[in-house]
């Protein structure tokens, strides 16, 4: 009888992907162990400014999630855990040399939120990840913390703040996070979230489009012929957007994302540390076009 119990149990659990225990509940989305986000990226060839070399990139996102937060919680807290992936390939010519041109981001962020009885939420979480070209992974290894607030002011407007530490990746080790978001009416909503400000028109249920600004880029451990560096490229990039909700009623929302426009400015260099005084080698770009696509189910 036990076994037929605890087989019927674990049959059950299978089934639903919920897991309850002491002031713990663990699920999975209904659509179980699927990929919840996936973006392409792409940026045409970048002419130096003054030098003798160019660049393109291209990257492929996905994340995995691992626990849903409508389902899982610890303590009051709602508990979201994913796995972000992200491979990113450059193509260079002149005087940026890459042993390999082929970068890969691994990252767990787990991140623990809880709803304040006043409208605010409070979040706070750490991420592990690995960022290289896959040969200085030692010095790829990263564990940022983050912790933030957000404050509700009314039902049309918020802002947040906060702060993110990463020992390795960050230049001042600690990042300073504001944002905000505005429903300024009922058709106009402005954001700044993250690294991107946007300003976006609600033509329907359905369908958002509008103007962004954002900062793009990233920080991969490589190997050098000066031994292992860092590689960091950072991009201002301006466009317009689109956002468009595919879900059918009853569902949560299903969001396919499309961004356009220009590279304003772009530098890529190598640094010791990840400092810009440690900075061993830095190329300046000018400006070129920039693409991105992706879906998102991660609502």
């Amino acid at each position: 009888m036990k076994k037929i119990l605890q087989s019927t149990v674990a049959a059950w659990v299978a089934t639903t992907g919920i897991c309850r225990a002491d002031n713990f509940e663990y699920g999975l989305p209904d659509s179980g162990l699927c990929p919840s986000f996936g973006e392409f990226t792409y940026y045409s060839r970048l002419r130096q400014r003054h030098g003798g070399s160019d660049v393109s990139m291209r990257s492929y996102a996905l994340t995995l999630p691992l626990a849903d937060p409508r389902k899982t919680s610890w303590y009051g807290y709602r508990i979201n855990a994913q796995l972000d992936t992200k491979i990113t390939g450059f193509t260079t010519g002149g005087t940026l040399d890459l042993k390999d041109d082929t970068m890969y981001n691994v990252a767990l962020p787990v991140t623990l939120i809880q709803q304040r009885s006043n409208g605010n939420t409070l979040t706070f979480g750490a991420a592990p990840e690995i960022a290289t070209d896959g040969n200085a992974v030692n010095h790829g290894l990263d564990l940022a913390a983050y912790g933030l607030y957000t404050i509700k002011v009314s039902d049309t407007f918020n802002y947040t703040i906060g702060a993110a530490a990463s020992p390795r990746f960050a230049v001042n080790g600690i990042v300073p996070i504001a944002g905000f978001e505005w429903r300024a009416s009922n058709r106009w909503t402005l954001a700044l979230k993250g690294y991107q400000f946007s300003a976006m028109y609600h033509v329907n249920d359905h369908l958002d489009v509008g103007a962004f600004a954002r900062g793009d880029g990233g920080i991969w451990a490589v190997e050098t012929a000066r031994g292992d560096e860092h590689l960091r490229m950072r991009s201002l990039i301006v466009g317009l957007a689109a956002q468009y909700d595919f879900s059918r009623p009853g569902q949560s929302k299903r969001v396919f994302n499309i961004a356009i426009g220009t590279n304003v400015a772009t530098r890529v260099e190598f640094t010791k540390r990840n400092a810009d005084k440690d900075s061993t080698e830095s190329h300046h770009y000018k400006p070129g076009f920039y693409i991105s696509v992706g879906v998102d189910f991660r609502f």
